[in-house]
């Protein structure tokens, strides 16, 4: 068991390859024009931000900072452009079809970095879908119900997304039918 955990990790991709792989040169471009459409706009409140000037400040700072770090985390981001919230709310029907391109790279990012709620996965053949911790910490996701006609059968791999990745672990389609439970991992009636 500590060997099979602990193994050598598989080598990474080149940064361009891993940019190309995740679309993250077409994602920057959008994000600019995301910037540009921000810039013109006024008034609105959303959540947190008392103003669009507010937001717009807020969004060209973290914009500015995925660009520079070496490792992008865009997490900042996919929270703003999930439908519904900031990105929603200060750009209305002007910006939704550019905030759903936005979300849609940004969300197959996500999940395949991340354990993220509802995301379905396989593990040595096994099928699964990552569930809400019940936990009141952001972010403390990992526990997988497996598809399995036992009545609670959960894994946690809170904390573990690359290990769960280097043992083969995958994120599947979204689509995916399970047998015993829902999307949300409850078992099916």
């Amino acid at each position: 068991m500590f060997k099979r955990l602990f193994r050598n990790r598989i080598s990474r991709i080149p940064k361009y390859d891993y940019w190309k792989k995740w679309e993250l040169f077409e994602l920057i471009d959008d994000l600019h024009k995301a910037e540009n459409l921000l810039s013109k706009l006024k008034g609105g409140h959303s959540g947190k931000f008392n103003s669009k000037e507010d937001f717009y400040n807020a969004f060209a700072e973290e914009l500015d900072e995925v660009e520079s770090d070496n490792v992008a985390d865009f997490t900042l981001m996919w929270r703003w452009f999930m439908p519904g919230f900031e990105w929603n709310d200060f750009t209305g029907s002007e910006g939704k079809i550019l905030g759903n391109q936005i979300f849609s790279r940004l969300d197959r990012w996500k999940r395949n970095h991340a354990f993220v709620p509802g995301t379905k996965v396989s593990l040595n053949g096994d099928f699964g879908v990552v569930i809400d911790s019940g936990t009141d910490k952001p972010d403390n996701y990992g526990l997988i119900r497996w598809d399995t006609d036992k009545e609670s059968d959960i894994e946690d791999w809170r904390g573990l997304f690359g290990t769960f990745i280097d043992q083969g672990g995958q994120i599947i389609s979204q689509t995916h039918e399970f047998n015993y439970i829902d999307d949300d991992g409850t078992q099916k009636k």
